[in-house]
């Protein structure tokens, strides 16, 4: 039985035994120990032949049922997910960037013989991404680094919640700085974590005008937005420093 099948996988992840898994089991992120293990689960089963679009909107075991048969099930209670399709409509809007950041354990990352064909890899990192940390002297590391970029990205610019991550490439200049249209990456590793931070810049013409006309008319209010979001992005990039060492 199918709904057996997805049970048996998500059970190994959210560590809850398959009979007690109903309707109002929480599977998202705060089911699991890390980003990557949530990705890692629905690699599994999608390698089950179990296709599940945009699933970070699903919260609990009732709405994948619900996503993945189009329809409630008889019987079933479904939890409301909440909504967050509109978070970045927020009345500073306006702002000229935002800042996201992630730490992720390089250990999650699942080793395997060949990334070019594991469903994990190839549902979150483009073939450009994987042939270029196959070439690193620490695969696993570098793609770690990539997949907290990714996660970083999506914190700072909430449209890209329901992109694939295979869809949001990060490239690298010949200096090996990572880099995104309008957002600036910056990935540090230690042995055992990867962080990333990302900054999103607004330059939509409509913002660009917005800011142009904001600072013609000497009003510093987005401009001292930026300075502090610069100011939010160094501390946390040292209390992300200070999370690597930790893990030492």
């Amino acid at each position: 039985m199918l709904d057996e099948k997805i049970k048996n996988i998500i059970s190994g992840y959210i560590k809850v035994p398959v009979d007690q898994i109903n309707a109002q089991t929480m599977i998202d992120r705060s089911a699991v120990a890390n980003s990557i293990l949530l990705h890692r689960m629905y690699a599994s089963l999608q390698k089950e032949g179990i296709v599940i679009d945009n699933f970070s909107e699903i919260r609990t075991y009732g709405s994948l049922l619900e996503k993945l048969h189009g329809k409630q099930e008889p019987g079933v209670k479904v939890i409301n997910d909440q909504d967050t399709s509109n978070y970045n409509d927020y009345e500073d809007a306006n702002l000229p960037a935002s800042v996201g950041i992630d730490i992720e354990e390089i250990d999650s990352m699942p080793q395997v013989k060949d990334f070019r064909e594991d469903k994990f890899y190839t549902m979150n990192f483009s073939s450009s991404e994987i042939a270029y940390c196959i070439l690193q002297p620490d695969a696993l590391s570098s793609f770690a680094g990539l997949f907290a970029a990714k996660e970083a990205i999506v914190k700072a610019d909430n449209t890209y919640k329901n992109r694939p991550f295979n869809a949001i490439i990060i490239n690298h200049l010949p200096t090996g700085k990572p880099t995104h249209p309008n957002v600036q990456i910056s990935i540090s590793h230690s042995p055992s974590v990867a962080v990333a931070l990302a900054i999103k810049t607004f330059q939509s013409p409509e913002r660009q005008n917005t800011l142009s006309a904001s600072i013609a008319g000497n009003n510093t209010k987005n401009i001292s937005l930026l300075y502090l979001l610069t100011g939010i992005a160094i501390i946390l990039s040292v209390i992300a420093i200070l999370l690597c060492f930790s893990y030492k």
